[in-house]
C-alpha cells in the first residue's frame, strides 16, 4: 500500500498534459500509444479514490459482521467492500472520460496525435488556416467537443445522484 501510494504521489506531482506530451514524444503518436499514454496520466486519481473508499469501508459494521460470521478476506473484499466502494468510482469515471476527451483533442489540435484517425481536435487544428473567413470549420468540431464533454459530465452527475443517496438527504 505504501509503495503504490508513493508511486501514485509521484505521478500526481507532474502535470498531466506535460507527462502526456513527454510520453507521446518518446513513444510516438500512434492511436494505441495515445490511448495508453492518456491511461497512464489518468490512473492516479481513481486509484486514490478507490483506496480511500476501501479504507473508509473496511471498519464499518457490515464488514465486521461478515468477518465475525466467518467470511474470508477475498469474500469480504469482493462481496462486501467492493460493491459499496464502486458508486463514487463509477461517478469519477465520467470525470476521467471527459478529461480524456479533452486531452486527446488537445493532442490532435497540436498535431501530436495519429493523423490517420479522425478527431475533432484534428478538425479544429486544420481549420486554423481558414479561421478568419470560414470560422464554422473550427466552431462545429469545437462545439461537438464541448457538447460531448458536457454530456459525459451530466451523465456523471446523474449517476452521482442515483448512486449516492446520502446527498439526497441533505
Amino acid at each position: 500500500d505504501e509503495v503504490l501510494m508513493r508511486i501514485t504521489d509521484a505521478f500526481q506531482t507532474l502535470p498531466n498534459f506535460l507527462l502526456l506530451l513527454l510520453l507521446i514524444a518518446v513513444f510516438g503518436s500512434r492511436i494505441e500509444t495515445v490511448v495508453i499514454a492518456i491511461g497512464v496520466v489518468s490512473w492516479p486519481a481513481p486509484a486514490r479514490l478507490t483506496r480511500a473508499e476501501f479504507l473508509s469501508l473496511r471498519n464499518r459494521e457490515f464488514v465486521e459482521a461478515g468477518r465475525l460470521s466467518g467470511l474470508g478476506d477475498l469474500r469480504l473484499i469482493f462481496g462486501e467492500i467492493l460493491p459499496n466502494a464502486l458508486p463514487p468510482v463509477i461517478v469519477y469515471a465520467s470525470v476521467v472520460m471527459a478529461t480524456s476527451i479533452l486531452l486527446e483533442s488537445a493532442l490532435a489540435f497540436l498535431n501530436l496525435s495519429d493523423p490517420n484517425v479522425p478527431s475533432w481536435g484534428n478538425l479544429v487544428g486544420q481549420g486554423r488556416s481558414v479561421l478568419r473567413t470560414e470560422w464554422y470549420v473550427c466552431a462545429v468540431p469545437g462545439l461537438a467537443i464541448l457538447l460531448t464533454v458536457l454530456a459525459v459530465s451530466l451523465v456523471g452527475q446523474g449517476l452521482n445522484d442515483a448512486l449516492n443517496p446520502r446527498l439526497d438527504e441533505q
